[in-house]
């Protein structure tokens, strides 16, 4: 008799990514007011997003083929992802949490699930695409150390840590990152540091979407809340222009990600720029108003 369960279990791989909430997640389903809820569909938009920061293609077609075929989609022509991500066990949480927390007085509060709930995702393949396997996770290891899930990710909230990220050092840190970088082919791109800037594209960015520009270390605080606390007061010092980011008249994704990691004792501001083909990013103006950012963040510029 053919053993379905064994049978089932060897046509398949899977890795398991054990993450932990370093800042409170703000991320919502169907009852946004009542709960905030991890959701995969949400996770696997933003690896899609920073799987897309590292492709040079300049032909929007082009980029919107590669990444069905990586990704699935129904677009160019309706196929699924050769690997897939899996949540084993629900996280929620109904923790209310002010987005702004730089402002003392009382503003505008969202459910969130709390920073220190832990979680597992499953990413998996059928054996057939064990091969595959390996390069997506790597940007999915790069998604881990630069970005976070939900509203105001950008702005340190829905910040995760890999329970394989046991950084002692800053330098650690960076090259973990560059490692993962040289993987994914990406070491005649940028310029490494050990501190400060850590990486930094060499030439000029020729595409329509948003590509890696640059990645920027900060100083270390003895908690997450004041990272997200000077995250606040540097979107609201510094962008007063909407160079950084806005709403109105037209929207304007924020260049700058900004997200939380420990590293040793300590929780640092990670943050990275990512830059299209356009002239915003040359002008004086927007490179004033994003060192000034970055100063009240905690960089060094």
């Amino acid at each position: 008799m053919v053993d379905n369960e064994r049978l089932k279990a060897s046509a398949i791989v899977e890795t398991t990514y054990k993450l932990k909430l370093i800042t409170p997640m703000a991320m919502h389903g169907a009852n946004a007011k009542e709960k905030a809820e991890f959701r995969i569909s949400s996770l696997r938009g933003v690896w899609r997003y920073w799987w897309r920061t590292l492709q040079e293609e300049k032909n929007h077609a082009s980029l919107l083929e590669q990444e069905e075929g990586w990704f699935g989609g129904t677009q160019v022509k309706k196929q699924k992802s050769p690997v897939s991500l899996l949540l084993p066990r629900p996280l929620s949480g109904s923790k209310g949490e002010s987005v702004l927390p730089h402002r003392t007085k009382s503003s505008f509060a969202v459910k969130t699930i709390p920073a220190g709930q832990e979680t597992a995702v499953v990413m998996r393949a059928l054996r057939k695409h064990e091969q595959l396997l390996e390069t997506y996770e790597l940007y999915f290891q790069y998604m881990l150390h630069l970005a976070g899930i939900g509203q105001r990710a950008r702005r340190g909230f829905g910040a995760v840590q890999w329970e394989e990220h046991r950084w002692k050092t800053v330098a650690d840190f960076a090259a973990s990152l560059h490692e993962v970088l040289i993987r994914l082919g990406q070491r005649e791109r940028f310029q490494f540091s050990d501190s400060g800037c850590i990486v930094k594209r060499k030439g000029e960015t020729h595409t329509y979407h948003p590509v890696l520009s640059a990645v920027w270390v900060g100083e270390g605080q003895k908690t997450p809340q004041e990272v997200l606390k000077r995250f606040g007061e540097a979107s609201h010092r510094a962008n007063r222009y909407g160079r950084l980011g806005a709403v109105r008249p037209k929207r304007f994704a924020s260049p700058l990600w900004c997200t939380v990691r420990k590293i040793g004792d300590l929780y640092y501001p990670i943050i990275t720029e990512v830059e299209a083909d356009s002239s915003v990013y040359k002008q004086p103006q927007y490179q004033r108003d994003r060192d000034l950012f970055l100063e009240i963040a905690g960089v060094r510029v």
